[in-house]
């Protein structure tokens, strides 16, 4: 029987390679080169995920059912499908990889010199489709699923040939450890309150003076921007590359303003924000706030109000700049 890498591998057609590039925006020579190290990646995550009983059976659990007919092209066109259609392979992404799928995200971008995850995000449904019908077909239950992937990574991990990949992939799990450590210094709750400070302030500076239209996107593409560039000047396991390296949602977004809560309310979860880091993670206090103004100066700055067709207007009106000293008084 083909193993999983081998399986994957024969998908990295010339024909899909284009396929994948084309959809995902990403070079051809780029997607190559990622997914060389993508499926060892998850390989040997996968393969530490179900070294436990717990681990194996919770996995069984969250191979897709609908994966096991049809061909290993159709699933790549369908997960392709997914990524761009507003599926949930960020979500399974999460879910496989746990609290660290953001700093092994990361660490793969800084090793391969380019943004890998939107090869990631397209390879976890992919492979967990492929192991749904490998398992499928081998009538394999979750032991023997388990010690098929254990067996191939120490395989893969123990060959010279792949010994630049395979130094890579053991980066990059380990960074995934030290973020999972991180993130159980903190409560769910502790954890939602850091989410929230930088979606609350650039929720308090865009309702100051409501934008409407291509201003309002501008705003959420402005927060979102500030984000990320926090996110590539600190390390993939710093709280920001944890908590923030899949950037800002918009249905995190969406769901603030449907709650629409009071100014108070706002600020007072900037203030809880500042706390849960400052408490569990101090050294990185003074990036996480310097990040939350930032994304609030550049949600102010990222639409100029009033004037017409573009011309006149004000870039930050005054109801923003009081928003933006009531953000920076909370966030001291």
């Amino acid at each position: 029987m083909a193993t999983l890498l081998e399986t994957l591998g024969s998908l990295a057609t010339p024909e899909n390679v284009g396929m994948i590039g084309d959809v995902l925006g990403v070079d051809t020579s780029l997607v190559q080169q990622g997914l060389k190290v993508v499926g060892p990646t998850l390989l040997g995550s996968l393969a530490k995920t179900s070294s436990t009983p717990d681990g194996a059976g919770s996995l069984m659990k969250m191979l897709p059912t609908d994966a096991a007919s049809g061909s290993d092209a159709d699933l790549l066109r369908s997960v392709l499908k997914s990524v761009t259609g507003g599926g949930t392979s960020a979500d399974m992404m999460q879910n496989v990889l746990g609290s660290g799928a953001n700093a092994i995200s990361g660490s793969l971008s800084k090793s391969l010199g380019f943004d890998v995850g939107p090869l990631l995000k397209m390879g976890v449904p992919l492979v967990m489709g492929l192991l749904a019908k490998m398992a499928k077909a081998n009538n394999l239950d979750a032991s023997g699923v388990a010690n098929m992937l254990q067996s191939e990574s120490k395989a893969f991990m123990a060959d010279p040939a792949n010994k630049a990949v395979a130094d890579i992939v053991q980066s990059t799990l380990q960074a995934g450890d030290e973020a999972a450590a991180l993130r159980k210094r903190y409560t769910d709750a502790e954890w939602t309150k850091v989410r929230g400070g930088p979606l609350a302030a650039m929720y308090l500076v865009a309702m100051a003076s409501p934008s409407k239209g291509a201003g309002a996107v501008a705003e959420l593409a402005a927060a979102a921007s500030a984000v990320a560039e926090s996110v590539k000047s600190v390390s993939p396991t710093s709280l920001i590359g944890v908590a923030f390296g899949g950037g800002l949602t918009k249905a995190e977004v969406d769901l603030l303003k449907k709650d629409a809560p009071p100014t108070d309310r706002i600020l007072g979860m900037i203030r809880e924000g500042v706390a849960a880091v400052k408490a569990n993670s101090p050294g990185d206090a003074a990036a996480y706030t310097a990040m939350v103004m930032n994304v609030a100066q550049k949600t102010a700055e990222a639409a100029k109000e009033g004037g017409f067709l573009g011309i006149g207007g004000t870039l930050v009106t005054d109801e923003e700049q009081a928003a933006l000293d009531a953000i920076r008084a909370a966030l001291n």
